[in-house]
């Protein structure tokens, strides 16, 4: 849940940066129920994924500068168990054995 919660309020931050409402970083921060470092964070974060964000001090807000947005999407779905089974996550199997096979080295387990 971690993960989702973060999500959101990575979601939060950018949608009051967008509608230029967030107030001094210290008001913003307490408004999404971080520090001030951890905004600091998350607004790196999202200049990371190359939205241009600054702050104006005239307006007591940050704003987007570049025209990018951040559209933030995350989708759950419960598999059966029978279909967990064929999710193989990348792992080839025997790749290795066969891998051994091929330079003649014998595994030992």
């Amino acid at each position: 849940m971690k993960a989702l919660e973060q999500l959101e309020r990575l979601q939060r931050i950018h949608d009051l940066i967008k509608a230029e409402r967030t107030g001094t970083p210290n008001e913003f921060a307490k408004s999404v129920h971080i520090s001030r470092r951890q905004l600091y964070e998350y607004i790196q974060v999202i200049k990371d994924l190359g939205v241009d964000i600054r702050y104006s001090k005239t307006r007591n807000t940050f704003y987007l500068c570049n025209g990018h947005e951040l559209n933030i999407s995350c989708s759950i779905k419960l598999v059966t168990k029978y279909e967990a089974t064929k999710i193989n996550g990348g792992f080839i199997p025997n790749y290795f054995q066969r891998a051994f096979f091929t330079h003649g080295t014998q595994l030992a387990w």
